[in-house]
């Protein structure tokens, strides 16, 4: 495998036009807003690092010096050097067997403290230690944990989304019947193997959005995603219909719901749609409706400057002989660390949202493919 080392793709220098103030009375962090970006990719040495998912399934350490990137075709973890830009460790795991960590379908390969890991998948979850081992079983079924409240066709997938407390004996998810569209967030206590439901209302919307497509030849069903993300002391729930977020204190055991009055976008999606259609031109039709409306996406948490990003998109309608939607007007809105609504704009210069973004040092990196290659587009802010 050659090694490409650091490869500066492209240097440019974007500048956004001037935005009305996102508050009235207070300044608009985001109305000079403008950006550099460098591209960079990783030497993998004599290996291949797979990118058939993406990466999906990656995770960083809390100095954000390592990127661990799950192989599922191998069952390998790749660890990555961020700052030398190199695959620095490949790290083992069986697929099978008492300390299998599944095959294939992971929905998370997630990095915890002392290099052991969280993996998820329809086959197994657990926690694994960086030497293969099983270290805490956490497949969870119904009839392992009480939880009050929670109806028996919502309670088939609790480890949907499920994210892990610090201290690993408390858990949270979002199981829920996603034909009719409701999900519920579960705080779990999993040494006495006991729930409850946790209520977000304000996250409702996201399954008016919901498209199940039932004919005799096919079904398919879309949903809008709700997620779940833990920064610092606090778990954030936010969905993509709204710009709403919910704010979980672990210390008071008390959730908080913040709203925002965006000047740029709608704060939420408001066409309504059909939910139940009968052939694929009703189902296209209907998804063209959901995602030509306002999406935003998950939190970005910038902890060099104490901010708070996310972004939102709305599609462009598909040109002629386009299969996906590729083209969109790309939002960027600003949060203080207790994210009160600092800056928004709109990036006209960019035409999809970051892929798989995170921030270290200060600055944007964002998932890039170049040449079956990983790469990292490195965003420099400006304001």
């Amino acid at each position: 495998m050659r090694k490409l080392g650091i490869l500066f793709l492209a240097i440019a220098t974007l500048s956004c036009g001037e935005k009305e103030s996102a508050e009235s009375g207070s300044s608009n962090l985001l109305e000079n807003f403008s950006f550099s970006v460098d591209t960079v990719i990783v030497d993998p040495g004599e290996e291949i690092i797979n990118l058939s998912r993406g990466v999906n399934l990656s995770s960083l350490n809390e100095s954000k010096t390592h990127f661990y990137l799950l192989d599922e075709q191998e069952g390998h973890v790749k660890k990555i050097s961020l700052d030398q830009l190199v695959l620095e460790e490949i790290i083992p795991f069986e697929k099978e067997g008492p300390n299998g960590i599944g095959a294939n379908y992971h929905t998370k390969a997630l990095l915890l403290p002392g290099e052991d890991f969280l993996f998820t998948s329809f086959q197994v979850s657990g926690i694994f230690s960086k030497e293969g081992k099983l270290l805490k079983d956490l497949k969870i079924k119904p009839d392992d944990i009480q939880i009050e409240g929670m109806e028996e066709s919502e309670s088939n997938n609790l480890t949907n989304q499920f994210t892990l407390a610090k201290d690993r004996k408390t858990a949270f998810s979002l199981p829920g019947n996603f034909i009719a569209g409701s999900r519920k967030l579960v705080k779990m206590d999993l040494e006495n193997a006991t729930g409850k439901i946790l209520p977000i209302p304000a996250m409702d919307i996201a399954g008016q959005f919901r498209i199940l497509l039932e004919s005799k030849e096919a079904m398919s069903i879309y949903v809008e995603s709700i997620n779940l993300q833990e920064f610092e002391d606090a778990l954030y729930i936010s969905a993509q219909p709204t710009n709403k977020i919910y704010r979980y204190d672990y210390d008071t055991d008390s959730m908080q719901l913040l709203e925002y009055d965006f000047q740029l976008v709608p704060d939420q999606k408001e066409n309504p749609i059909q939910n139940k259609v009968s052939s694929k031109e009703e189902f296209d039709a209907q998804m063209d409706k959901a995602l030509t409306q306002i999406s935003f996406e998950k939190l970005l948490y910038d902890s060099k400057n104490e901010r708070f990003y996310r972004f939102g998109r709305i599609y462009k309608p598909k040109l002629e002989g386009e299969d996906r939607y590729t083209r969109a007007r790309v939002f960027l809105f600003a949060f203080d660390k207790e994210l009160n609504l600092i800056g928004e704009t709109e990036i006209s210069e960019l035409e999809k949202v970051p892929d798989s973004p995170f921030f270290k040092d200060g600055k944007l990196w964002s998932y890039v493919n170049v040449e079956d290659e990983l790469g990292f587009a490195v965003f420099t802010f400006d304001f």
